[in-house]
């Protein structure tokens, strides 16, 4: 088997993101990102996320190498055991190696502020699906308030979010029912998990947090057979979360954003 007949692999994408890839594998990585439009959304993210960290990290790579890394001097320097001088080169080598790895240790990257809100949405979502996926399997305790006290669940998640919080009704139009909701930290802001379940017991969650910066339309992300759609309005997150076909989700999102728009309205309107 010819190296362009392997089947693509994520060191491909690794390398296809750093404009490393051979020139054999350019047909096959082209050919697999059309046919994988999500995976293609992916590297994009992941490719701004390199490039933020390289500009972050450029004024140290400029600087010139400290003193105290110099070899001549770490040699003249009897006192020091060999493990020492190992470490302060190990060092010194880190500061080469920021430009070539930038791209991969940019998809944890999440020091500092939170991103301007061409990123947040992704960081927003992967927060969004790690409460999908710890608490959409919970058979016992899976919602803090059930959907039987509805009314008290916003109330309490508007009380705690500083903003009113209407619970989206996704029964008619998507068989969807409330299970209820609960309220999760979220750094120095809290979020709300709503969660929603239908006929087969298949479960939907709807991520809400606020402090986001910045709007943005919806976008998509899938790990696994989990799939997201994100967005930011009005300095909140959404995300709607679900083992869902992506066709089916994007109408969910679309109905509860503009669900969301139309109390928004409404509540200038009451002012």
């Amino acid at each position: 088997m010819n190296r362009s007949d392997l089947p693509v692999g994520e060191d491909d994408l690794t390398a296809h993101v750093d404009g490393r890839l051979p020139p054999e594998r350019w047909d096959a990585v082209a050919t697999y990102l059309r046919a994988n439009p999500e995976t293609e959304e992916r590297l994009a993210l992941d490719r701004s996320l390199r490039d933020a960290l390289r500009e972050r990290l450029r004024s140290k790579a400029e600087e010139p190498v400290p003193a105290r890394l110099r070899v001549a001097l770490m040699r003249a320097d009897r006192r020091r055991s060999w493990r020492q001088t190992l470490a302060y080169a190990a060092a010194a080598s880190m500061f080469l190696a920021v430009g070539a790895a930038g791209g991969w240790f940019a998809r944890d990257f999440t020091g500092g502020p939170r991103p301007t809100a061409g990123r947040a949405w992704a960081g927003l979502a992967r927060d969004a699906l790690s409460a999908h996926r710890t608490f959409s399997v919970e058979i016992t305790h899976p919602v803090e308030v059930k959907a039987s006290e509805e009314e008290h669940l916003s109330r309490w998640l508007s009380k705690r979010l500083k903003r009113r919080l209407v619970i989206p009704d996704l029964s008619d139009q998507f068989g969807l029912e409330l299970v209820g909701g609960r309220l999760l930290p979220a750094g120095p802001d809290v979020a709300a998990l709503l969660m929603y379940a239908d006929g087969s017991g298949n479960r939907l969650t709807l991520y809400v947090r606020c402090g986001e910066t910045g709007q943005t339309a919806l976008n998509f992300m899938r790990e696994g057979e989990v799939s997201t759609f994100a967005w930011i309005d009005d300095g909140v997150g959404y995300v709607v979360a679900a083992a869902m076909d992506r066709e089916r989700l994007q109408k969910v999102a679309r109905a509860v954003s503009q669900e969301f728009d139309m109390e928004a309205v409404r509540s200038r309107r009451a002012l």
